[in-house]
């Protein structure tokens, strides 16, 4: 009897051991938080060579003009158009073909994005890249050839 006695207390105790040391945890080391952040992304490589140029990618979408595959100097204004107060303009590509334009149109390798137009000019703003990466806007004006 003692020894049945012993045997049930010494599996109570052992079935109990899992559940009295899941309570307990180790300590973790704390890991040290610096109040200091590198903003990465805001800054310029500093591997980069000056030489390096961010080019924008041509990518032609389904729709798109084909436009957007020649220079803006390859470009030729053939004619503009003026009906209820807008202007559309008529430019031709270096294999005679013509598309109409109007004030938000974007044409050119350097997507340059038209602002205006007017009896005999057309204005764009072309986004360009300086030797260090960062964005400028260029205002291109192209005049009727006559």
């Amino acid at each position: 009897m003692k020894r049945a006695v012993l045997i049930l207390i010494s599996l109570a105790v052992i079935l109990a051991l899992p559940s009295l040391s899941a309570g307990f945890t180790k300590p973790q080391a704390k890991k040290h938080q610096s109040s200091l952040v590198y903003p990465y992304f805001l800054k310029r490589n500093p591997f980069q060579t000056f030489l390096y140029t961010k080019k924008p990618s041509v990518s032609f979408k389904v729709g798109e003009i084909p436009l957007l595959q020649y220079s803006l100097s390859s470009l030729k204004i053939v004619g503009i158009m003026e009906r209820r107060g807008k202007y559309f303009a008529m430019i031709q590509t270096p294999d005679n073909r013509s598309y109409i334009v109007t004030v938000g149109s974007i044409i050119g390798v350097g997507r340059a994005r038209i602002v205006s137009i007017n009896d005999s000019t057309i204005n764009l703003v072309e986004n360009t890249y300086n030797a260090l990466g960062q964005m400028r806007a260029v205002n291109v004006v192209m005049r009727i050839t006559k």
